[in-house]
């Protein structure tokens, strides 16, 4: 029997709590497998994907009331369909009321029989006396209630009301459970923004500038998937938030020859510094990962770049004699939380631990280190992450000044925006802010 497109979602939700993948990867596997690529039922299950992960802690909150067990030592495959169930009825109108539950019961039918009529009998539980359930005070409780109502861990919550209060925290969390935009990146090695702004205006695509980056543009609701458009397969454009191409433009200095991508990955960001630099002078993308710099090699063959060299290099480990003090700037895009990026991958809310964000600082602490020796006297360091926690970004760079007296705080280019630095010249960018990813950079100049 062929599944439905809520048995894949449940598949897929299930699979994420098994599993390090990320939804989007997930979903491209299951569109593909399924024929479902620009299809309404593609779009379909990419909705109730991130639909159910985006909301689960109010779907939990909600669930755990209509259980009289609870939650907590319930199987998570029938948590998921309880939850995918909930969120269709509270929030999505694609189906009447009985048709949810139907399905619900169903899709527990042929993976769990035997839990058939628990999921029957608390989603009818929920049509009779939803209305009934609260949420934690706001006043009495804000901790509680935004994590909650709004879905996110106690204590990603208690950490942002103490750094930002609980109006701007709510905002936060608000803007982690809408829909990003989608934003692109055009290769300016290839065409400019303007050029390229008016070609997807006569090929019919509704597209706009971003506000801060100079090579961005946000597409509204697009016919085709980028990576499939003619645009993409010539290297005119890459997906990129906009957050992201602002910590490649901190990077980059008109003086600047030499770069040090110390943590490359994919190439987003060594791609465009590629493009700033107009593809002269010579980029030495690292990572651990084989199969990340093989992608990054053909990124920068598709885009029309030549100046990048890949090599396999750990910067937690060491840096090798022959990088040190060899570059006019070093990128150093760490590992880290990712809490600035929820809006897209919201999965990540229902992973991260407190134990998992101290495991980070000591790697990117040390790897800071590391890259700090391959920087040529006068040369910058930029520092940054996709966080919104101060312990991944100031306090990482501040202990880094204090155990390191040839670097002090840079200028930042003048290219960046000054509304979107803090007091010392860091790049912070927020979703509830500015539309886009969190992101955090800050320039080290050595003496």
């Amino acid at each position: 029997m062929k599944k439905t497109v809520r048995h894949l979602a449940v598949e897929i939700l299930n699979r994420l709590e098994s599993s390090d993948a990320f939804a989007g990867e997930l979903l491209d596997e299951y569109l593909e497998r399924h024929c479902l690529s620009e299809t309404p039922d593609g779009r379909l299950l990419t909705h109730l994907v991130y639909g159910v992960l985006r909301l689960r802690g109010h779907l939990d909150w909600i669930l755990a009331r209509l259980c009289r067990g609870g939650l907590e030592n319930m199987d998570e495959g029938i948590k998921n369909i309880l939850r995918l169930g909930l969120f269709q009825l509270k929030f999505s109108d694609r189906l009447p009321d009985f048709a949810v539950v139907n399905e619900a019961v169903k899709i527990a039918g042929r993976l769990q029989p035997e839990k058939r009529a628990l999921v029957n009998a608390v989603l009818r539980n929920y049509l009779r006396r939803g209305d009934e359930i609260s949420f934690p005070s706001p006043k009495k409780n804000p901790a509680s209630f935004l994590a909650t109502y709004h879905a996110h861990p106690l204590w990603q919550v208690k950490k942002w009301l103490k750094i930002f209060g609980f109006e701007e925290t709510a905002a936060l969390c608000a803007a982690n459970n809408e829909i990003p935009p989608l934003t692109i990146r055009v290769n300016t090695l290839k065409i400019s923004r303007e050029n390229f702004l008016r070609r997807l205006g006569d090929a019919g695509w509704d597209a706009r500038e971003t506000t801060y980056s100079p090579d961005g543009l946000i597409l509204n609701h697009p016919a085709t998937p980028v990576q499939k458009s003619t645009f993409f397969e010539k290297g005119l454009v890459r997906l990129q938030d906009e957050g992201a191409q602002l910590l490649s433009r901190m990077a980059h200095d008109d003086r600047t020859e030499t770069v040090l991508d110390a943590c490359a990955g994919t190439g987003g960001k060594t791609t465009h510094l590629a493009a700033l630099l107009r593809n002269r002078g010579k980029i030495v993308a690292v990572d651990r990962s084989t199969e990340k710099l093989d992608e990054l090699r053909r990124e920068a063959n598709r885009l029309g770049i030549n100046i990048i060299e890949t090599q396999i290099l750990d910067l937690s480990e060491t840096a090798p004699s022959f990088l040190r003090s060899k570059f006019d700037c070093v990128l150093v895009d760490a590992p880290c939380s990712g809490t600035g990026t929820l809006r897209r991958n919201p999965e990540i809310k229902w992973r991260l631990t407190e134990k998992d964000l101290r495991k980070l600082v000591t790697s990117q602490k040390t790897i800071l280190q590391n890259a700090s020796a391959t920087v040529k006297k006068g040369g910058r360091l930029l520092y940054g992450t996709c966080s919104l926690l101060p312990e991944e970004n100031e306090k990482i760079v501040d202990d880094f000044l204090k155990s390191n007296a040839d670097f002090s705080m840079g200028e930042p280019p003048a290219s960046i925006d000054k509304r979107l630095l803090d007091s010392r010249g860091s790049l912070r960018t927020y979703p509830q802010r500015h539309n886009m990813d969190g992101f955090f950079a800050a320039i080290l100049k050595r003496q």
